[in-house]
Order: structure tokens, then C-alpha cells, then sequence
């Protein structure tokens, strides 16, 4: 993991010098395997809500709580992030996360997809959300699919509803024309 966590720092300050697009990288992982959780929870639910209006749910199958470090480490976690109505607009699921109950991030990591409502998905193996700015931020391999279209390419910044997309460098796209054939 702290090799991971070195190739993501280097990849980070590339991205930063050679684009200058971002600031915010990946964090690291709060934690360690073998360490021992404080609470151990089935079903696990938290949510956000501003003025009555929900704007996010978190869900786990399991969650282990390191109160100390302000973590929650998640097994399968789904967020599903809302409108100004309170209806769905995207959804994210992966293999595993991490919580940050101070700041309210998720480090999602291990076949992580968000899908939005258009029907776009976004794959990648690891991303950071970022409540306070509400976006989303990989340093990793992505790959988005609107359609037929297909981009791909290393290191990403959007919004939640996956609009507004950068994607950092050596980005690729195939596209399709209304006819089927690739442009």
C-alpha cells in the first residue's frame, strides 16, 4: 500500500507540474490491516443533508470504526449522491473504502464505477470524493463511457455528477458517429 501511495504522490506532482490543473491528490490510506477496529457494524448508513434536502447516502454491507483516527473503513460501500429535488443523479460503488468522519471524504479503492443518470460510468481502481468541494479526484487509470463514446486516460477531476470532466494526460477517446462509425 505505501508503495501505492508513493506512485500516487509522484503521479499527483507530475499532473501538477506539467498541468497545473489541481491541487488535490489521493489521500492516504488511514488504514492498516492487522489493526484492530473499535466497532464493527452490519448495514451501515450515514447520510448528509443540507436545509432538509438530502445529498448524499453511504452504505456498507460492513463497517469497522477506528475512532481515534476518525475512520471508517467500508466493505463494498455505495454512495449515492442526490438533486436539489432529493432524486438520485449518480451512484458510486466499490470493492472497499475509507470514510473520513472529520471531513466526511471517501477514498473509494478496487473496481470502483460511477454511474450518473445519463447513463455515463466512469471506471477507475481508486478515487477520492471530496464532500466540501463535491468532486470527485483520481490519480489512477480512467476510463468514461458516454454512449458510444469512450475516453480514457490517468488522473481525473469532476463534479459528483460526472459533468465537467479533465481528464489529466495521455487521454485517448474513440468516438462514434450517429452512423456507428468511429471518428
Amino acid at each position: 500500500m505505501k508503495r501505492r501511495f508513493i506512485e500516487i504522490i509522484l503521479a499527483a506532482a507530475f499532473g501538477i507540474l506539467a498541468f497545473g490543473c489541481s491541487e488535490k491528490t489521493t489521500q492516504e490510506s488511514g488504514y492498516r490491516p492487522g489493526e484492530t477496529p473499535d466497532e464493527v457494524f452490519t448495514d451501515f448508513v450515514t447520510q448528509e443533508s443540507d436545509s432538509g434536502v438530502l445529498q448524499w447516502s453511504l452504505t456498507a454491507p460492513e463497517a469497522k470504526r477506528f475512532r481515534s483516527k476518525q475512520l471508517v473503513v467500508l466493505q463494498s460501500p455505495r454512495i449515492v449522491f442526490y438533486d436539489e429535488k432529493g432524486e438520485t443523479k449518480t451512484t458510486l460503488v466499490s470493492n472497499s473504502g475509507e470514510y473520513y468522519e472529520d471531513s466526511r471524504d471517501m477514498l473509494a479503492y478496487g473496481e470502483v464505477v460511477v454511474t450518473s443518470l445519463e447513463g455515463d460510468v466512469l471506471e477507475t481502481d481508486s478515487l477520492l470524493w471530496s464532500n466540501s468541494e463535491n468532486k470527485i479526484f483520481s490519480d489512477s487509470f480512467v476510463k468514461l463511457t458516454r454512449g458510444k463514446n469512450v475516453i480514457t486516460g490517468y488522473g481525473l477531476e469532476c463534479r459528483n455528477d460526472l459533468q465537467s470532466v479533465q481528464i489529466k494526460r495521455d487521454v485517448k477517446a474513440t468516438v462514434v458517429d450517429e452512423q456507428g462509425g468511429l471518428e
